[in-house]
């Protein structure tokens, strides 16, 4: 477990285009090839996790069993957690059998209770790295409530920066100067969908 700076960027297709081209012309590289991801978030009958976090509580998590390009044979168990102390993230390995029950059954939370699966997000995402920072790109946001299959299409795009804790926050101004803001794929699957 390891805290980081992450901030988001709201960008429109457009401003991602001008953007990743200059970081490119200043050195910007390539991680890993793009990727789908699929992330479908838990949460109670109360909906908890989503209260907590339109009210930014702290301490709060997010539940989620995320998986990439639609492979379902390999996919995690993850728990975002944001405290006073900062945000990190955990991470267990599932089986396709574990994965199944945890999508049918639900899980039992310590805070939250009995939590279903809610909503499903998926998007491409592409990776890059400048002077020491991961720097993603986040498109075609799709959103799904999982229970009556209710689609939503966002038409933002999301870029977000990964740095370590103690990164110099000028550098990180300089580095995207378009303002930051909050934006929460998990929130908005539940306002799209209409659960909430």
């Amino acid at each position: 477990m390891s805290f980081r700076i992450e901030e988001k960027v709201v960008v429109t297709t457009n401003e991602l285009f001008r953007i990743s081209a200059r970081l490119r012309s200043e050195g910007m590289e390539s991680l890993y090839p793009a990727r789908r991801i699929s992330s479908v978030y838990f949460d109670s009958r109360t909906n908890g996790m989503f209260v907590d976090s339109e009210e930014g509580s702290l301490p709060r998590k997010k539940l989620r069993i995320r998986s990439y390009d639609q492979h379902n044979s390999f996919a995690n168990l993850e728990t975002k957690i944001s405290s006073t102390e900062g945000r990190f993230k955990t991470s267990q390995s599932l089986t396709k059998d574990q994965c199944t029950r945890l999508l049918n059954n639900g899980l039992v939370d310590a805070r939250y209770g009995f939590c279903q699966p809610r909503v499903e997000v998926s998007y491409t995402r592409k990776y890059f790295q400048f002077s020491g920072v991961r720097i993603t790109f986040d498109t075609n946001i799709c959103y799904k409530k999982i229970k009556t299959l209710i689609q939503a299409a966002d038409s933002l795009n999301v870029m977000e920066i990964k740095a370590p804790v103690g990164t110099n926050s000028d550098f990180l101004l300089r580095l995207i100067g378009e303002p930051r803001r909050r934006f929460s794929k998990f929130s908005r699957a539940f306002v799209l969908t209409g659960i909430i």
